[in-house]
């Protein structure tokens, strides 16, 4: 028998397992009846500062039945219903573009339909990828198609592999488990906010490559999509520019679309092939950075730095009713750092990542205003055009590939920050005001959200926190329009599919679309 143990509070400085067992026993379970515990979710409540504790769910396996009727906070575990499905045209070769989260798991559920999926990415392996970021940060060279948002593993293997995700869906539990089967660690099974870190997400896509290719996948890395070959609005193939520079067809019916959401180029030639899009909501801002210290004692007050703890995290959000914008943190990298995610020659933005352990000196978060659809422009593309001009002109600016820079007190105040910060990018910084930067319906909101902030949130806003400009990718600011089955709306056999296409925004939202577009669309349920 298996049973639910909810809402289990402990203090962080308990032993965990010991006080675990003890409640499970005071909700009337017999210790010699417990076989197992398994930690199904752990969170942590810090309301109060002085008192942090942890919250658990747990699955309890019992030797023997028990009437759980009367007891409190116990359930029976239910059993998933897995529903049987079976490939519609299983040998048929498939065309997977991109190897993000959304092209890896179609490709992967493919494979194990009996699918042969031909795996193309414009970037390189993940290994050679490393040494070609590492080179751009050290000398500026820079490489278009193998970059921070370009290669294997996509733009997320350059993040703080955040898993935590708002969708609901039955695919997250296969997602989870195929992480941890290529090197996740087992924490994110039970974390409430569960990470993954860049240096073992580069270990996990080698993996997921390598598992893809056993079941028939295969891949090819620095081959870049320029066109599609289509008849009477139907995929008939792909041009390819291969590895050796040399334009190479692809003879298929059916091509998995998963771009990540900086492929400006591809948007232009899906566009030129009449391929349906159209502009969607997206943010725009800056990265603020922090002494992790004074995150963790915002957060945690005495117990930061406790080591069952680490380091801290935040989400903060803020809602400017009048214009109903929301301004939000985004993609918070405890104890990481700040990197420029270039991917066009000429222009200039950062990200942030961090590594599995947490442990910089600095923590960094996006901070970022909501932009609608056609706020800039009622084309197609106008979203996407105006982050290019942002991105061309902090490199103007900058007069190299680098980032503006301000200190908080600054920004809000309208001046110059005179002094070299201390911070955690590596590359060049410029001093600048971004109230001259950016547009002021995006320094208004930044400057609402972090008065609100400051007074809601000790040391959040101090001479210690900085802001790193500009970010301006947090999601395709278009929409490659789909159908009920993940099938383009005008392009029968084009399947757009993660945050490219518009319909995901993280890691787990963008691999379970990949998962869930290939079951819709290439399989069938079994009666």
């Amino acid at each position: 028998m298996k049973i639910n143990v909810n809402n289990i509070i402990i203090s962080i400085e308990k032993n965990q397992d010991k006080e675990i067992e003890k409640e499970i026993i005071k909700r009337g379970i017999q210790r010699n009846n417990i076989e197992k515990v398994i930690w199904t979710k752990r969170s942590i409540d810090s309301r109060k500062k002085s008192d942090i504790k942890f919250v658990y769910n747990v699955e309890v396996i019992l030797k023997n039945d028990v009437d759980i009727s009367k007891l409190k906070n116990i359930s029976i575990v239910k059993e998933t219903k897995i529903i049987e499905r079976k490939p519609i045209n299983s040998g048929e070769e498939v065309l997977v573009v991109g190897t993000g989260p959304a092209g890896l798991f179609a490709a992967l559920r493919l494979a194990e339909y009996g699918y042969k999926p031909i795996i193309i990415e414009r970037g390189e392996a993940v290994d050679e990828r490393d040494k070609t970021v590492d080179n751009f940060i050290k000398t500026g060279e820079l490489n278009e198609n193998s970059n921070i948002q370009f290669g294997e593993g996509g733009a997320g293997t350059y993040s703080d592999g955040k898993l935590n995700t708002r969708i609901k869906s039955e695919y997250i539990e296969k997602v989870f488990a195929e992480f941890v089967e290529c090197g996740a660690q087992k924490e994110i099974l039970w974390d409430y906010k569960p990470h993954i870190g860049t240096d073992v997400l580069k270990v996990i896509v080698k993996n997921l490559r390598n598992k893809i290719i056993s079941l028939g996948g295969r891949f090819y890395f620095n081959n870049l999509l320029i066109d599609l070959i289509l008849k009477n609005g139907e995929i008939q193939g792909a041009v390819i520019r291969n590895n050796k520079n040399e334009i190479e067809k692809f003879s298929v019916k059916k091509i998995i679309l998963a771009i990540g959401h900086s492929s400006r180029d591809t948007y232009r030639m899906l566009h030129k092939n009449k391929v349906f899009m159209e502009n969607k909501p997206f943010a725009v801002g800056a990265r603020i950075e922090h002494p992790r210290e004074d995150i963790d004692r915002m957060q945690y007050g005495k117990y930061a730095g406790n080591k069952n703890l680490g380091a801290a995290t935040y989400s903060l959000t803020y809602n400017n009713k009048e214009e109903e914008r929301g301004i939000f943190s985004f993609c918070m990298c405890p104890g990481g750092v700040i990197v420029n995610a270039a991917s066009e020659k000429g222009g200039v933005l950062v990200n942030g990542m961090s590594y599995s352990d947490r442990n910089g000196k600095f923590s960094n978060s996006a901070l970022v205003v909501g932009i609608k659809e056609n706020e800039f422009g009622d084309e197609l593309f106008s979203g996407m055009k105006f982050q290019e001009e942002l991105e061309k002109k902090t490199f103007e600016l900058v007069k190299n590939y680098g980032a503006l820079y301000q200190s908080v007190p600054d920004f809000l105040a309208g001046k110059i920050t005179e002094k070299e910060i201390e911070t955690s990018y590596e590359m060049k910084k410029t001093p600048y005001d971004l109230n001259k930067f950016f547009p002021e319906v995006i320094t208004r909101n930044m400057k609402a959200a972090l008065n609100y902030w400051g007074k809601r949130y000790e040391g959040f806003v101090s001479e210690r926190a900085n802001l790193i400009a500009p970010e301006t990718r947090t999601s395709a600011p278009v929409k490659i329009t789909r159908n009920e089955i993940g099938e383009s709306v005008n392009t029968k056999g084009l399947y757009p599919i993660g945050e490219g296409a518009g319909y995901a925004g993280g890691i787990v939202s963008a691999a379970v679309d990949g998962l869930k577009i290939i079951d819709l669309a290439f399989t069938e349920a079994e009666e």
